[in-house]
């Protein structure tokens, strides 16, 4: 059977010709151009995606992918190579061909031929041939079988294996079984895997050439029956993109939709079929032997896939029965009597391997909850105090109470219930003497946050009388469980009581705490910066935890306690190497252009409250920061993680990873008000971060207070590089609008003083220049009122003249109305210039005319007379005018909004609006700005006065009057916004240019496109 012996193969040739600019395909194949379609199918399934450069020191090409095609009638295999050429396309890029070979797979199947059998006579081939035949390979079984090389390659890459088994005799011997059963146990792991139906990626074997990555799958598979190479797709290397091809392949370890598993490190199975393929096929292999299960296995070739259980399950054999109370368990038929029997049926840790004896086990702690399930107290405490089975009970007591824990929350069970089903299972933690051991084993060995909050959760109920009251062992655990005390000081930190009655046994301030611990002694003792400066001295990371702690728990006092204890460490995340630009941001103040980058950045603020600068390394992608889940926040009463009455306020989020000035970022703009104790610290940092400071209350004892606290600490040495960045964005708040408030100069003085000439000269320019501007606006406003009043003045006098004119007018008609009755009936002369009795005549073309005293009609100007403004703009709302020519009539009007005639003129106004078209209702406010700047000479602050009187009287509903009007607030308040995120695109942009004239940026640094022009206001 291991004879060479010969198969024919079909084959295709997948690429381009040098030089085409078009896309991949069969160029040959057997069977010419009719079958050039199936093979291009085939191939495409087969693809393994894009491989890397060919100057890339890891998976480097070729890249083989064997895929099993089973199909009515007949099993084919088609092995697919993708390989490196020295051919460039059209557009210059190399061409990767990929030589495809499809053959029959009853005679490979008869021979039981490996993965590494069939890539030896695969990878002489050279293709395309001169004909469109199908091709004879050679198949040569190796000497060593590709199970065998698999475990060799496994055990190299072994935890603690140095790649040869050392020493000679016994201990030779001993490693070298010792390197084989740790590759068998990594062997059954993945093949396990397999069966859970996703694909799995093997990672960590970069290094390792194609052939000795096809021998690891023939490592895998040869622990599955043969007939499951029928349909399998292996891959030696993929790219890592979403959905692979492939079933087992080698890959990177970010590839989505895949289970990675690292070579040489066992994964963890899940439960289910998996997981009893696993120790089903682990106990065959410990009874029969590893020769008898693989031989075995080979010789099973009928079809089966990785997702049918039942055939693989029963492929192994039966193992030994389930004992009575097992099959009553499974069926349902289970009771407190025959449980307690089945357990005390197990003697000295007997099957604490098998699914039985955790079934029993987790009946029997289900049952000693109960007021009758006393009796089963001796048989779990039997097994729990046993050295081979009781981590196994351990750890079913830790998921009991986790699961207690999560059925409280699903079933919106009262935390009342909780507290009594945790309080009989603790009670039994507490007999059996386990509450360390249980509590090392409720977070988990993984990074499972869902699991670490119930944990936690589960020791928020017990409360810290019950876990750590009065035993010593169980305040190690609590110590060396990091991630869980963490979890549990971060969601009692909303209530100081509890808090410092978890502290209190946990003794943060002892010599024998961990560092990590020590940090929390600034929240419980007085000796707060003794404790926390002893060595080791707590990290950054710890620093910021409690910091989030206190941030969540809204406590100002604690904050600043933790701010001043912890400084430091708090010093070092914000200048340390981060995310964005700035100090804390990898600004050293060493490093070429580090401290240029810092205080000319945008004082825009994001949603969030942050700044959004671009990385240096990915233009034209703003770095926003994600807000990581929040490690002291119980979930909202709505999450069924935890029940209602447990859940705590919002908290800002620090991760239990290595902690970055993203993260002290967040917490820095979270809650203004957390930090009002240790404003001047917070600044401080929020400079160091990228993060615009917020500056002081304006009042005049909390000003003295900021301006102390700021004195001290720029007085510290390890700010000296940072101090010139510091002044010029600690003086933001204080140089900005509005000027002159309360305090001020208390801030000014601290901020002079500082240790640093430069930028103690530089703030006296900036005041210098803030004090100038101060005067030329008051200037400004000073000659505007002039103006206005001066204005002012010639209307009233304009107005005056004509209503003595009007009046002079009116006298005269009415002397020559009068005339006829005084002349005794004779009359005026008439048009012709003759006289004479008869009736009245009609006055001369050249006399005003009264019409009776009647007002004139609007619009219509009286003869000799300019027509009122005001007219004229009612005449023009009636009529359908542009915008452009409303706005200049109305223009006048808006410099006196508070008169009589500017009232009636907004009204007129609002009439027009209401009968106008959207595109002139858009562009009326922009006209009506152009017309006072240009035609009214008002300057650019008065005219945005104006506008934002115009809208705010319109928007509070004032616009109308007591005669109606057209305006609509809905309208005119989003114009104003769309005119307001203009402005502010626009302040952005003219920062931008400001930035780039006065920072020296790197050559070719990339500006973000579009970023900057979104909200331009150019047209």
């Amino acid at each position: 059977m291991n004879d060479a012996f010969t198969v024919e193969a079909l084959w295709a040739w997948y690429g381009k010709e040098a030089g085409s600019l078009a896309e991949y395909d069969v160029l040959h194949c057997t069977g010419g151009a009719p079958r050039r379609a199936m093979f291009s199918k085939y191939i495409i399934t087969a693809g393994l995606g894009n491989p890397p450069s060919a100057a890339a020191a890891q998976d480097r090409l070729p890249w083989i992918s064997v895929v099993g095609l089973p199909f009515t009638d007949q099993l084919w295999t088609g092995i697919s190579v993708m390989e490196t050429s020295t051919l460039r396309d059209g557009a210059n890029r190399a061409v990767v061909p990929t030589r495809y070979l499809l053959m029959d797979s009853a005679e490979l199947v008869r021979r039981r031929v490996e993965y590494t059998t069939l890539w030896d006579a695969v990878a002489p081939v050279r293709l395309p041939p001169e004909h469109d035949e199908s091709i004879l390979l050679e198949v040569s079984p190796p000497a060593v079988g590709g199970l065998t090389e698999g475990l060799e390659t496994i055990a190299d890459h072994a935890p603690g294996s140095t790649g040869t088994a050392r020493g000679t005799g016994a201990a030779g011997a001993a490693g070298t079984g010792e390197r084989r059963a740790a590759a068998v146990e990594w062997a059954v792991s993945v093949a396990a895997l397999l069966l859970c139906g996703s694909p799995v990626v093997i990672t960590g074997g970069g290094a390792l050439g194609a052939r000795a990555r096809l021998a690891v799958f023939d490592a895998v598979v040869g622990l599955l029956p043969y007939g499951v190479r029928s349909g399998l797709r292996v891959g030696s290397c993929i790219d890592g993109g979403d959905r692979p091809p492939t079933q087992l392949a080698f890959g990177p370890r970010h590839t989505p939709s895949a289970r990675c598993v690292r070579l040489g490190t066992p994964p963890q199975v899940p439960a289910g079929p998996p997981e009893d393929y696993r120790r089903r096929l682990s106990r065959l292999i410990e009874v029969v032997g590893f020769d008898a299960v693989t031989a075995g296995l080979r010789e099973l070739d009928a079809p089966v896939a990785p997702a049918d259980h039942g055939p693989l399950l029963d492929a192994l054999g039966r193992l030994d029965p389930f004992r009575a109370a097992v099959n009553a368990v499974e069926a349902g038929q289970q009771s407190v009597r025959l449980v307690a029997e089945g357990l005390n049926s197990l003697t000295d840790g007997e099957d604490t391997e098998s699914d039985g004896f955790l079934r029993l086990v987790e009946c029997g702690i289900a049952y000693a909850v109960d007021p009758g399930g006393r009796e089963l107290h001796e048989a779990l405490r039997r097994h729990w105090t046993h050295e081979r089975s009781g981590p196994r009970v351990s750890a079913l007591m830790a998921e009991a109470l986790l699961n207690v824990v999560l059925s409280g929350a699903e079933h919106a069970m009262d935390s009342t219930s909780c507290r009594t089903r945790l309080d009989a299972l603790w009670r039994l933690v507490e007999q059996c003497r386990k509450e360390a051991e249980v509590l090392r084993l409720l977070p988990g060995r993984t990074a499972d946050g869902r699991r670490l909050r119930y944990a936690a959760e589960c020791l928020c109920l017990l409360g810290p009388d019950r876990v750590a009251g009065g035993r010593a062992d169980a305040v190690h655990a609590l110590r060396d469980s990091r991630r869980l005390t963490l979890e549990v000081l971060a969601r009692e930190s909303a209530d100081p009581v509890r808090l410092v009655a978890w502290l209190t046994p946990l003794a943060p301030a002892a010599p024998e705490a961990p560092a990590w611990l020590r940090a929390w002694a600034v929240l419980s003792v007085r000796e707060a910066r003794r404790a926390s400066q002893a060595e080791p001295r707590p990290t950054a990371e710890d620093a910021v935890h409690v910091l989030t702690a206190t941030v969540g728990a809204g406590q100002p006092d604690w904050t600043a306690e933790a701010v001043r204890g912890l400084w430091p460490q708090l010093y070092t995340v914000a200048t340390g190497p981060g995310d964005g630009p700035g100090p804390g941001n990898g600004g050293r103040p060493g490093e070429a252009g580090a401290t240029a980058r810092f205080p000319l950045l945008p004082r825009t603020r994001s949603r969030g409250g942050t700044r959004k600068p671009s990385p240096a390394g990915t233009p034209g992608t703003p770095d926003v920061p994600e807000i990581p889940e929040i490690p002291g926040r119980s979930p909202a009463p709505s999450d069924p993680a935890v029940p209602a009455d447990r859940a705590a306020p919002a908290a800002p989020a620090a991760p239990f990873g290595p902690p970055d000035a993203r993260t002290l970022r967040t917490l820095l703009t979270a809650d203004p008000d957390v930090w009002q104790h240790c404003r001047a610290a917070a600044d401080v940092l929020s400079c160091l971060v990228g993060v615009p400071p917020v500056g002081p209350p304006w009042r005049e004892a909390a000003c003295l207070a900021y301006a102390r606290s700021l004195h001290q600490i720029l007085q510290d040495g390890n700010l000296a590089p940072f101090l010139g960045l510091l002044v010029g964005e600690l003086a933001g708040p204080v140089l900005a609008e509005p000027w002159g408030k309360e305090g001020e100069p208390v801030v000014l003085t601290a901020l002079l003083r500082v240790p640093h000439q430069e930028a103690a000269a530089d703030l006296s320019r900036r005041l210098a220049a803030r004090d100038e501007e101060r005067r030329r606006r008051q200037a400004a406003r000073e000659r505007e009122r002039a103006v206005q009043a001066q204005r002012l003045s010639e209307r009233e006098a304009a107005h005056t003249a004509h209503l003595r004119a009007t009046r002079r007018a009116q006298e005269n008609q009415a002397v020559r109305q009068a005339a006829p009755e005084r002349h005794g009936g004779t009359g005026l002369p008439t048009a012709t210039g003759t006289a004479g009795p008869g009736p009245r005549s009609a006055p001369t073309a050249t006399g005003p005319r009264t019409d009776h005293g009647r007002t004139p009609v609007v619009g219509a100007a009286r003869p000799g007379e300019e027509p009122d403004p005001l007219e004229r703009l009612e005449h023009a709302a009636r009529l359908p005018c542009s915008s452009r020519d409303l706005a200049a009539m109305w223009a006048p009007f808006t410099l006196d909004l508070e008169s009589a005639a500017g009232r009636q003129a907004l009204v007129v106004a609002g009439r027009w609006w209401e009968k106008a078209q959207d595109g002139e209702r858009a562009a009326l406010f922009g006209h009506l700005q152009r017309a006072l700047l240009a035609e009214r000479q008002c300057s650019v602050d008065v005219t945005a006065d104006i506008l934002h009187e115009i809208r705010r009287l319109i928007v509070a509903g004032r616009a109308s009057g007591h005669s109606g009007g057209g305006w609509q607030a809905g309208p005119v308040l989003r114009e104003a916004k769309r005119d307001l995120r203009a402005r502010r695109a626009r302040v952005r942009e003219l920062r931008w240019i400001r930035l780039r004239a006065h920072v020296n940026l790197a050559p070719g640094t990339p500006r973000k496109p579009g970023k900057w022009n979104r909200g331009s206001t150019e047209r």
